[in-house]
C-alpha cells in the first residue's frame, strides 16, 4: 500500500472510520500473522496475536507518527506481544475481551491450511526451540522476515551490537541443531539400507 493512501486511511481511522480500518487490517494481517506464527509456532496463538496487534493499532492510532514506516510500527507491536508470550512460563489466551470490530476482520484459515501451519510450526519449533526469546526474535526478523539490522533496532529497541550478538548465538545454536538432525537422518538412512 502506498504511503499516501495509508495516511488517508489512518486519518479516517482517527475519526473512528471502521471501513478504513478494515482496509488496513486486510493489507497487513498476513504480515502480522506470518511473524506471530514464526515466533510462537502455534496457529491459535498467532491468530490471537493478530487480534491483539490490531486492537492495539486501533486504540493507539493517534500515537502513530506518519514520518516513520507503518510496517515498522506494526512489527514493533507484534514483536513485543510475542516476546511477552515467549518470556512467560506458558502462553495465555486473550479470551473474549476483543472488540467485535477486530475479531470480525481476521480471516479464518481453511482446514488444509491449518494442517500445513501445524506441520510448519513443529519444524520451526524444533529448530528454534533452544533459542532464547530475544535470539528467536532477531533470528526470525532478520532471516525469515528479511529485515535489516537497522530496522530490527527500531522494532526491538536493542542496540545493533546486541542484535548482532544475539544473531551470532542464534546462528551457532541453529548450526549445531541442524548438524544433529543431519546426523540423525544419516543414521536412520543407514539402518534402513542395512535392514534390506
Amino acid at each position: 500500500m502506498k504511503q499516501q493512501d495509508l495516511e488517508i486511511l489512518i486519518n479516517k481511522c482517527r475519526k473512528n472510520d471502521h471501513k478504513a480500518f478494515r482496509l488496513i487490517v486486510e493489507s497487513y494481517q498476513a504480515m502480522v500473522f506470518s511473524l506471530s506464527f514464526r515466533l510462537l509456532c502455534n496457529e491459535e496463538e498467532a491468530k490471537d496475536t493478530v487480534q491483539e496487534t490490531f486492537l492495539k493499532v486501533w486504540t493507539n492510532i493517534e500515537k502513530y507518527r506518519t514520518d516513520s514506516k507503518f510496517s515498522t510500527w506494526l512489527y514493533t507491536i507484534t514483536t513485543n506481544l510475542c516476546l511477552d508470550k515467549l518470556k512467560s512460563a506458558r502462553y495465555t489466551t486473550t479470551g473474549s475481551t476483543q472488540p467485535e470490530i477486530v475479531e470480525q476482520l481476521i480471516s479464518p484459515e481453511n482446514i488444509e491450511q491449518q494442517l500445513i501451519n501445524s506441520d510448519l510450526g513443529k519444524i520451526i519449533e524444533t529448530l528454534t526451540g533452544e533459542l532464547s526469546p530475544k535470539q528467536r526474535v532477531v533470528f526470525t526478523l532478520h532471516y525469515l522476515e528479511e529485515i535489516d539490522i537497522g530496522e530490527i533496532a527500531l522494532i526491538t529497541g536493542m542496540t545493533t551490537n546486541k542484535i548482532k550478538s544475539n544473531l551470532f548465538l542464534a546462528r551457532k545454536t541453529m548450526k549445531e541443531k541442524l548438524e544433529k538432525l543431519e546426523t540423525l537422518y544419516e543414521t536412520s538412512m543407514n539402518k534402513c539400507s542395512s535392514s534390506r
